[in-house]
């Protein structure tokens, strides 16, 4: 006499009386593809039809439903960790609300963010600065001329912000402070 309270290997797991078998784990991986490409081809794809983009997340819900219903069997059947199951079923209807957030799209006819050579000349003396400071870490070299002429800038947060960017252009060579008038000057002749 088996005192084991699992069912035994040879019974079948059911939903509503249909039998769970390996085919429709198949066919629920093979609609977690087909969510994941249609979701990447649109997203990646400007041109995609619109339909096509709202259509992913319903193949991905097709998909969370089917495999839900699919764990649950086997946790009824005793042939899957309920806690295993719970978590990924959580998973699944997270994944689900993200796909439901709005996409963030630039505008069209926009070709990205204002390059730096104008942030470089912006009204606002906190741009200004920003940008001094964000073409010293990428070591923008084009932009040595601009970041000359800020150490003229009557903000000295942008003075101040233009000489630490120009001293990282230079290789950490230092040509002096924007104070010094002797010190503009070799910072104009060595980046003209």
């Amino acid at each position: 006499m088996n005192a084991d309270p699992i069912t035994p290997l040879s019974s079948e797991p059911s939903v509503a009386g249909v039998r769970v078998r390996p085919g429709l784990a198949l066919g629920l991986y093979l609609l977690l593809l087909a969510s994941a490409a249609v979701a990447l081809w649109a997203q990646r794809t400007p041109e995609a039809p619109s339909a096509l983009s709202r259509a992913s997340p319903l193949i991905f819900l097709a998909f969370a439903v089917g495999f839900a219903a699919y764990r649950l069997a086997l946790v009824i059947a005793r042939r899957y960790s309920p806690f295993k199951a719970f978590i990924q079923i959580s998973l699944a209807a997270l994944f689900f609300m993200m796909l439901l957030l709005p996409q963030v799209t630039r505008p069209q006819g926009t070709a990205g963010l204002a390059p730096l050579s104008e942030l470089l000349g912006d009204a606002d003396p906190r741009v200004r600065a920003m940008a001094a400071e964000v073409a010293g870490w990428r070591r923008d070299e084009p932009t040595a001329g601009a970041l000359v002429r800020l150490l003229n800038d009557p903000s000295p947060v942008v003075r101040d912000a233009a000489h630490g960017a120009l001293v990282r252009l230079n290789a950490g060579a230092d040509l002096g402070a924007p104070d010094d008038a002797a010190a503009v000057s070799s910072w104009k002749e060595r980046f003209p």
